[in-house]
């Protein structure tokens, strides 16, 4: 049975000839339902701060919970941050490398194009010095007839005069480098 402090003061007590002092028990009995009642209301006071605190240390649980789960959570998007990026960087350097190669191609055509293009200037170059040499010489032969002619003078005479031209002409042409077909880069 769970006494109360109302069971303590209520309590009957039978009396006898040789018992206590009946005011001595009846004081004693209501000091001692006053501790009980004041142990009762402390031990009230301390469930309700136990059930108040317990509450809030759930609140903390429910917060720290959260804040492991964002910490995880930050801690995959940082590493999965990072990943990315290295997997971006690898696509970059790789688009680079196709891009100089495509680059380096380019140019190699490009300058074995220039390359064709010299070789077929130059000999366009040789090939209109030589028509050009052949005019002169008979645009000479044919000066020379007419001022043979003109002059009365004798074929020895032109002959020397065309030597002397071309010989001249010759002189005055310069030689040209020799340029390889192929450069290496």
């Amino acid at each position: 049975m769970h006494l109360t402090p109302l069971d303590t003061r209520k309590m009957p007590f039978r009396k006898t000839m040789r018992g206590f002092d009946p005011d001595q028990v009846d004081k004693f009995l209501e000091q001692v339902s006053n501790d009980y009642e004041k142990i009762i209301r402390e031990n009230d006071e301390f469930a309700t701060r136990i059930k108040h605190l317990e509450e809030r240390l759930e609140v903390y649980v429910k917060i720290e919970r959260t804040l492991n789960d964002t910490l995880l959570t930050a801690q995959k998007a940082t590493d999965e941050a990072r990943l990315n990026a290295q997997k971006e960087a690898e696509l970059i350097l790789r688009d680079a490398q196709i891009r100089a190669g495509r680059y380096e191609d380019e140019s190699r055509r490009r300058v074995h194009e220039l390359e064709s293009e010299i070789v077929s200037l130059k000999n366009q170059r040789d090939s209109f010095l030589s028509r050009f040499r052949s005019m002169l010489k008979t645009q000479l032969e044919l000066l020379g007839v007419i001022s043979d002619d003109l002059r009365g003078g004798t074929s020895n005479d032109r002959k020397s005069t065309i030597e002397t031209i071309d010989e001249e002409t010759m002189d005055e042409i310069p030689p040209q480098p020799n340029i390889t077909s192929s450069m290496e880069l």
